[in-house]
């Protein structure tokens, strides 16, 4: 038994080895649908590809691809205050954002799968963030979802645990497209959100307290890369290889994009976390977390520039939404002028 049982992790441990389809969720296709800012409805026109659509279309020599979540996305902000949508309007190059709120980098390597043939483009920026690698890893809700799931596939995780991790990975992102179009009919149907409970809701942290909660491992597991995340980082880092593989078979260029998590800029937030009750390493707001330290190793051994918003946004209290850990129209105006340096 025990030979069969070192057999088969042998098996699945080639699964590191393996281009595997993770699968992504999107918007509905081809529709539109609403957005809210302080309550306020913006109908944004979703594609073809269930990713929102710019509104400045032009004829342009330069294109550029742009992967990320819901910070790259824009959430809780007007579609014209978006970083894409200023670089769309004062560049001559197309920037088009595939940003979805709630992916991760096994989404945003699934997408370019999809798109890399059927779009014309000259360059990839993933824009990773500070929480990337806890949320590749083995969520809360994934892991409420896998205990759902029939015992037999939890018998053959025990013997393939990567191999059964990809398949019920893929299958989870498929409920999440489920979720997201059952929400978005509700929202349909609202002329107008009620901004003043949430408010009071957002003033008191209510959502950082509720993230303690259900995962008071937040931090490190995000941060602390060779010590407390090291598995998660490690799958982590072969997903952003298999893109970066696919990236330079297109003959493209994959750039790095690092926003940070508020702790790493923000002196006010770092407080407000560790008076919640997260355990916090003074070495995020002042230096380097382990998380940044490998990224800059990656760059250099995967020959990916990286481009570091910490160096412009450390020690400001002014780039976030109100109680909020999304990034606001100062900080999306920020990233645009960044990269408007690179051009």
């Amino acid at each position: 038994m025990l030979g069969l049982f070192l057999f088969c992790r042998f098996i699945d441990s080639l699964s590191f080895h393996f281009d595997s389809m993770y699968g992504h969720f999107h918007f509905p296709i081809n529709r539109e649908i609403p957005f809210y800012r302080f309550g306020n409805k913006e109908i944004g026109k979703i594609g073809e590809w269930g990713t929102r659509v710019g509104a400045l279309e032009k004829n342009s020599q330069c294109k550029y691809l742009i992967l990320g979540d819901s910070q790259v996305f824009g959430s809780g902000i007007f579609w014209e205050d978006t970083f894409s949508e200023i670089l769309n309007r004062e560049t001559e190059c197309s920037w088009i954002n595939f940003g979805i709120p709630g992916f991760t980098l096994e989404n945003e390597l699934s997408m370019y799968e999809k798109v890399r043939s059927k779009i014309s483009f000259d360059r990839v920026y993933l824009f990773v963030y500070g929480n990337d690698i806890l949320e590749t890893g083995d969520t809360p809700d994934y892991l409420h979802f896998v205990k759902k799931q029939f015992w037999f596939l939890r018998g053959i995780s025990f013997l393939f645990p990567e191999h059964t991790r990809i398949y019920l990975k893929k299958r989870y992102f498929e409920i999440i497209q489920q979720r997201m179009e059952i929400e978005l009919e509700k929202y349909a149907k609202l002329n107008h959100l009620d901004s003043r409970t949430s408010q009071v809701k957002k003033e008191n942290f209510v959502t950082l307290k509720g993230l303690f909660k259900l995962s008071p491992d937040y931090l490190r597991g995000s941060l602390d890369t060779k010590t407390y995340a090291t598995i998660n980082f490690n799958r982590w880092l072969r997903i952003l290889r298999q893109l970066n593989e696919m990236v330079r078979m297109d003959k493209k260029e994959l750039v790095m994009f690092y926003i940070p998590l508020e702790i790493e800029y923000d002196p006010k937030m770092f407080q407000i976390y560790k008076e919640i009750g997260f355990v916090m390493d003074s070495r995020w707001l002042n230096s380097d977390s382990e998380f940044v330290t490998s990224l800059k190793s990656i760059s250099k051994e995967e020959s990916i520039p990286l481009i570091d918003l910490r160096q412009s946004m450390r020690f400001r209290s002014d780039l976030l939404q109100s109680g909020d850990i999304h990034l606001n129209e100062t900080a999306h105006r920020l990233i645009a002028n960044i990269l408007k340096q690179t051009l």
